[in-house]
């Protein structure tokens, strides 16, 4: 049976990975910031020690490292936790002489700024805006060069913007299908918004955890992957599409606190790569995705969970 470890392990995407891996037969530990179950390790990321004992202890085949943080307000703590956790990782695996393969998940915000109406490949100049994607280009940077100069078989997985039941509030479309989740229980009837014009590329991350899966198995050390639907969707549709899945009559409103500085009007990807090299493609709908975070946003809510509390 082949091993893997997931960092982050707790969080939307690591949730969904280990339930992919452990139905794809494989044995699945973990490692993150607080306890999630069995054969989780618990710490950070900066424990070097820590870190070069559970390699050796879980012997993986495969990391998949999904740890760190998509918001902060400070920006310092994006270089700490995407790019210098990153780097504290890749040193134990080097010391622990063990090379399974590492995925490591980067994001789509490395492309920003683009260029044209043609949907992004992997070979598309990066233009990050903001310190996040600053932060992510420095830590795929990081990683290659482990790679190129140590053989390590890194494989790099740029994310485009995920959907799906576990997300949290933070982003826009779970930030709206909790405050839809909430008025229906209640006598509110507005849902507050920044800006609905920008477009973006939604993934399933149930279809994304499987194409991670797919890398595992499929994937050439040093390459680049995009994971995406291949179409843009205006953020309003989306909102729009679940207010209808609500029995009850919303409206919506923008405030201009929550409207997001240097944000990118448009991106779509091509994952034609992925594709030609793991047969993958996209298999839950838009709508799907939508009216699974809805109906997961209500069920969080029922149980009384915190706003940012994933099961």
């Amino acid at each position: 049976m082949k091993r893997a470890l997931i960092t982050g392990i707790s969080g939307f995407v690591g949730r969904h990975l280990r339930e992919e891996l452990v139905r794809a037969g494989w044995q699945v530990y973990g490692f993150d910031i607080r306890s999630a179950g069995e054969n989780v390790f618990v710490g950070d990321l900066s424990d070097r020690a820590l870190l070069s004992q559970v390699m050796l202890d879980c012997q993986p085949d495969a990391v998949f490292h999904l740890a760190g943080i998509i918001k902060s307000d400070d920006a310092e703590m994006y270089y700490k936790a995407n790019l210098f956790g990153t780097l504290s990782l890749l040193e134990a695996i080097m010391q622990s002489e063990l090379r399974p393969k590492l995925i490591v998940a980067s994001s789509s915000a490395v492309y920003g700024l683009t260029k044209g109406s043609r949907p992004i490949t992997e070979r598309s100049p990066l233009r990050p805006v903001t310190e996040y994607a600053v932060s992510k280009a420095a830590q795929e940077t990081a990683a290659l060069r482990y790679h190129y100069a140590f053989g390590l078989p890194v494989i790099i997985v740029r994310m485009f913007n995920l959907l799906g039941p576990g997300q949290s509030p933070d982003l826009a479309c779970s930030a709206f299908a909790r405050q839809i989740a909430l008025a229906e229980i209640t006598d509110q009837t507005e849902i507050v918004t920044g800006s609905l014009d920008a477009k973006r590329d939604f993934v399933d991350v149930r279809d994304a955890v499987r194409a991670f899966a797919l890398l595992a198995e499929k994937g050439e050390a040093g390459q680049i992957f995009n994971i995406c639907s291949g179409r843009a969707v205006a953020i309003r549709k989306c909102l729009r599409e679940m207010m209808s899945q609500s029995q009850k009559q919303l409206s919506a409103r923008i405030e201009a606190a929550r409207v997001q500085k240097n944000d990118v009007p448009v991106q779509v990807g091509s994952f034609q790569k992925l594709r030609k090299v793991t047969g993958w493609n996209p298999r839950i709908s838009l709508k799907q995705s939508l009216s699974d975070l809805l109906d997961d946003w209500r069920e969080r809510i029922r149980r009384g969970d915190p706003p940012g509390h994933i099961r």
